[in-house]
């Protein structure tokens, strides 16, 4: 049974609120298009006088809600960009109390400004902690099962991979998720036709050992399979992700990922992360 929080492809959503996160972020920009296109007409809209002093504050809170959408939606960490929306809540709250003593024109216009406000402030309020509990939160992806059937083995050619994995499911089960999966590094059905992939019991009834034991064709030989390997882009780095995605999936029924690998265990992005500078984790 998949888990309720599957996504239609059998992947588990990025960790957190992160769609309504998205959506927040682009509403950003559409408050503030109208407060730096047209900001007198906005503050009379708002029940607000349109003086200078006020023009500038509209134009102000406008440029901030467009930063505001660059930083959440091009931001891995979207909850740094949700608090900062939160605070921006606060701030326009404070700026319409102020209005509300001294530049109010219409009562009713500038109390409903207040109360999308203030709603705004809830929703933003609710997205940010529910990113930040999940930041740290763990989802299973299967690995804290037991059993590997024999150590990854890349002896003979520039590509092979010689590798066994225990997947706490019965053997038809297995053979059955095996050829359903969405497979990108090989043909399931022609690596069983060859005998490259084979399934037995695990020991203990502990479920069942997957043992692949092939070579993939890469251009450019051995230069080319260095080449690819630099980016994690090599066949059998391929077949080694993929490996771990189907167990995840046929284990837990799905695929666990994350903002940084939203398509599940990656050589790419695990290379590409390496290469970027240590962040301090929070909390430790």
């Amino acid at each position: 049974m998949h888990s309720a929080s599957e996504g239609v492809d059998g992947t588990a959503p990025a960790v957190g609120p992160v769609r309504l996160a998205d959506a927040l972020g682009w509403s950003s920009s559409a408050l503030g298009a109208p407060m730096t296109v047209a900001p007198r007409r906005f503050l009379r809209a708002i029940g607000v006088r349109d003086d200078p002093k006020a023009v500038a504050w509209t134009l102000g809170v406008g440029v901030r809600e467009h930063v505001a959408t660059l930083n959440i939606v091009a931001n891995r960490q979207r909850r740094i960009g949700m608090w900062s929306r939160v605070a921006g809540d606060a701030m326009d709250l404070t700026l319409l109390a102020a209005a509300y003593r001294h530049k109010r024109e219409d009562e009713a216009r500038l109390f409903g400004a207040m109360g999308v406000v203030g709603t705004l402030l809830a929703v933003d309020l609710f997205t940010a902690v529910g990113l930040t509990r999940a930041d740290g939160a763990h989802v299973s992806d299967g690995s804290g099962s037991t059993g590997v059937g024999v150590e990854h083995d890349t002896g003979g050619g520039h590509t092979r991979v010689r590798t066994a994995v225990t997947i706490r499911r019965p053997e038809a089960e297995v053979r059955a998720a095996f050829r359903a999966f969405a497979w990108t590094a090989f043909d399931p059905a022609a690596l069983e036709a060859s005998g490259d992939v084979r399934f037995e019991r695990a020991p203990g009834n502990r479920g069942t050992e997957v043992h692949l034991d092939h070579e993939p064709v890469v251009r450019g030989g051995g230069l080319g399979a260095a080449a690819a390997k630099a980016v994690g882009q090599a066949p059998d780095q391929k077949i080694h992700d993929e490996l771990r995605r189907f167990k995840s999936l046929t284990e837990t029924g799905v695929i666990a990922r994350s903002e940084t690998s939203p398509e599940g265990p990656s050589s790419a992005r695990q290379i590409l992360h390496k290469r970027q500078p240590a962040q301090p984790v929070e909390g430790a």
